[in-house]
């Protein structure tokens, strides 16, 4: 059996440069499609505190970056624009607790890891490229009834609000997200370009 190349995820679903890393991912992925993938998404919760119903953005961002906001916007922006990366910021109206959403990557992850990242990656679409209010229910109700095959009767308003705790990190050595590791081996910090990922990818392969 053809050897998996595991690639494991830190990062949350609101965290934009998390976005802006798994396009460069996904990019690498395509690039390097001879090889076999095994992808494990793992919770980074960039605001613990954050209200169950979330927070209005714009106050989010003053209370977290203060003056600096349109700079940081700004370099996220030009980040995106330079590979071809839709985001639209603007649509973002708030920004939301992200718990029950890794859980329910949890729940899809326990049958099959790669479509647990497809569905993470599919919430960050919709929010951070089309605004889409990741809170409403029936949205992910039905958004994970298309990627959770196994397990049809999930839907998100029962799924159980409790932090999703991993055995295998320990946070305490993460100061920012995203972090994608490589056969629990190579370790790459934030939104690497593709060119740097398929380096690592090669590498990966030869273990």
């Amino acid at each position: 059996m053809e050897k998996k190349i595991n690639i494991k995820i830190v990062a949350d679903i609101v965290c934009p440069w998390c976005f802006i890393g798994c396009n460069h991912l996904n990019a690498s992925l395509k690039s390097r499609n001879f090889y076999k993938y095994e992808i494990d998404w793992q919770p980074f919760y960039l605001n613990p505190t954050m209200p169950s119903n979330g927070i209005d953005r714009k106050q989010y961002l003053k209370n977290k970056f203060g003056s600096q906001v349109n700079l940081i916007e700004s370099q996220i922006l030009n980040a995106a624009e330079n590979y071809n990366i839709k985001i639209n910021l603007e649509k973002i109206n708030t920004t939301p607790n992200t718990r029950k959403i890794h859980s329910a990557i949890s729940i899809i992850k326990k049958y099959n890891l790669n479509k647990s990242y497809d569905f993470a990656f599919k919430i960050m679409t919709d929010y951070f490229a089309n605004g889409k209010d990741i809170r409403n229910e029936t949205y992910l109700t039905k958004t994970i009834a298309k990627f959770n095959t196994h397990n049809k009767h999930i839907t998100f308003g029962n799924i159980n609000n409790t932090e999703n705790k991993e055995p295998f990190l320990n946070f305490d050595f993460i100061n920012g997200v995203p972090v994608f590791i490589f056969n629990d081996k190579w370790t790459l910090n934030g939104a690497q370009a593709p060119k740097v990922i398929e380096t690592i990818i090669d590498i990966a392969a030869k273990d």
